[in-house]
């Protein structure tokens, strides 16, 4: 049933807002058991992404789950943030990430740029999270990204500009490609350690003995 909008007043917050996009719908087939669930210190990986997120200045925070999300959702504080469902999981990430700004644009229509985080990047912190802000705020790149490696990649803050190539991303990458073809004109934030991720148990093992 549609709500009447003549029902009741609603006021729109016209302020433009920063959001962050948690990925986190992914099958962990290499890593064997669903890896937004492994434990640093006591706290899974996803709660701590998304603690980090809700302590930085973005404005909003959302997450999009996909495969495992009955035995994610319970283990994870859904307050004070958004919760999406992609259905389309398996066809890899770029359907999240489609999926988590077409939701988040639904909530939050004001969105001038969203952050891409992962689950899987352990030595993020509040700290790195503003400096993505901060950069844009000051000059407004139509995109700022980590540099590891020789590389640029996530985490990643987009201008609302790049919104639609984001909501047309197709197959596994994500936004690798789109991130690939703006590299002569982004602002770098240096992130050695982003080249650290946690896909197998090898990556996990090695990880945890450091």
């Amino acid at each position: 049933m549609e709500a009447n909008c003549a029902s009741r007043v609603v006021y729109f917050n016209t302020k433009s807002m920063n959001g962050i996009i948690i990925l986190a719908a992914g099958e962990s087939r290499r890593m064997g058991q669903p890896k937004q669930l492994l434990e640093i210190d006591g706290e899974n990986l996803l709660s701590r992404v998304i603690r980090l997120a809700k302590s930085s200045d973005f404005d909003t925070v959302s997450v999009v789950l996909g495969a495992h999300i009955e035995l994610i959702l319970p283990q994870i504080d859904t307050a004070d943030i958004e919760v999406f469902l992609n259905p389309d999981w398996e066809s890899g990430m770029s359907s999240t990430v489609a999926c988590g700004l077409k939701y988040s644009l639904r909530v939050f229509p004001q969105l001038e740029s969203v952050l891409i985080l992962l689950v899987d990047q352990p030595f993020i912190t509040v700290e790195l999270i503003n400096q993505f802000l901060a950069a844009y705020q000051a000059d407004h790149p139509l995109l700022v990204a980590a540099r590891y490696a020789d590389v640029y990649g996530v985490p990643a803050l987009f201008d609302k500009a790049l919104f639609p190539k984001l909501l047309d991303r197709k197959g596994p990458a994500g936004a690798r490609s789109l991130i690939k073809s703006y590299e002569q004109e982004l602002f770098a934030i240096d992130f050695p350690e982003g080249k650290i991720d946690l896909d197998t148990p090898e990556d996990w093992e090695e990880f945890s003995v450091e």
